[in-house]
């Protein structure tokens, strides 16, 4: 990356040679070159407008948005294109965010077809959330010996117990100045990322399965 201001190079941080190819939205600026502007705008190349607030849906698009963020760093990893030891931390937090997102999405639907009462979900905390949307699903969708719901369930309480609380893998301490993550050493992310997209991918059938539900009893209702 090179910084140019009145001709002059400020900052040179050139890439390797095997990235020519490597192209950014725009040239690097200063500040000053933005003075008076606003940030958010919707600009003519319309290609880069991102839209929001179309969707009835938004925690649809929040939980599948940290996702595709967490698929477009280990695209940015395999390019060689970000650093590994630094880029882990908002890696982990995606995964951990949409992992949340998707308990939030879930449980709501669940606790309608099960005939429970609505609440809110404010807790960052994973595995309440979970114990209570596995034990829906066991009366929505019985299964005996469900190999993948018991290996997905230890995979979140992996998670649950390295960040409880949505901290560690943003803040290197706690508030109370501890050290956010004092066992781990090394995450490789090949191995995560192949465990985190099987969770996503039972998460998808779950969802899906019980929205075809909630279609059919809607249905049933109308005629």
């Amino acid at each position: 990356m090179t910084i140019v201001k009145n001709d002059k190079v400020i900052f040179d941080m050139s890439l390797p040679d095997d990235s020519d190819d490597f192209t950014l939205l725009g040239d690097v600026k200063f500040p000053s070159d933005f003075a008076g502007q606003q940030i958010f705008v919707q600009g003519e190349d319309w290609q880069n407008n991102a839209m929001l607030g179309w969707t009835s849906f938004p925690l649809d698009i929040y939980a599948a948005g940290y996702k595709d963020a967490a698929d477009g760093l280990l695209y940015a990893l395999y390019e060689r294109r970000a650093s590994l030891d630094s880029v882990i931390y908002p890696l982990v937090f995606l995964y951990r965010q949409a992992l949340e997102l998707q308990l939030k999405l879930i449980l709501p639907l669940a606790r309608r077809l099960a005939s429970m009462p609505a609440k809110s979900d404010n807790s960052h905390s994973l595995m309440p959330m979970w114990r209570e949307l596995r034990v829906l699903l066991e009366k929505l969708t019985p299964q005996e010996n469900d190999a993948e719901i018991l290996a997905m369930e230890d995979f979140i309480q992996q998670i649950d117990e390295a960040d409880p609380q949505s901290f560690a893998f943003r803040y290197p301490t706690s508030k109370k100045g501890e050290v956010s993550l004092p066992e781990l050493r090394h995450i490789n992310v090949r191995h995560l990322s192949e465990i985190m997209n099987s969770v996503f991918l039972l998460f998808s059938g779950i969802h899906s399965e019980l929205g075809e539900m909630d279609q059919n009893d809607q249905y049933g209702e109308w005629v």
